[in-house]
């Protein structure tokens, strides 16, 4: 029977430009490493380094699971304060 078999891992070769597309990155956070390391930010400069977090988590994830990448089990409420959530 097929699920009696091992599965089959994926090999380092299944996606071959996962590692170039990572390097790619690698700039844009050292960039926004050194920026943050400058001192203690204004409100805007915040909000911009916040800004450059999550455009750069985007991409990380868009790397392994595409662009449109959705949540597979969202919640369906979540509190006003992010405290308690119900599916």
């Amino acid at each position: 029977m097929t699920h009696d078999q091992p599965r089959q891992h994926r090999t380092a070769q299944a996606h071959p430009n996962v590692a170039d597309q990572l390097e790619r990155i690698t700039e844009r956070f050292d960039s926004l490493t050194h920026r943050a390391r400058l001192g203690d930010p204004s409100p805007r400069q915040f909000d911009e380094l916040e800004s450059e977090a999550q455009a750069i988590a985007a991409d990380l994830v868009a790397i392994f699971r595409g662009r449109r990448a959705n949540p597979s089990n969202p919640p369906l409420y979540v509190s006003a304060d992010g405290t308690r959530a119900a599916w």
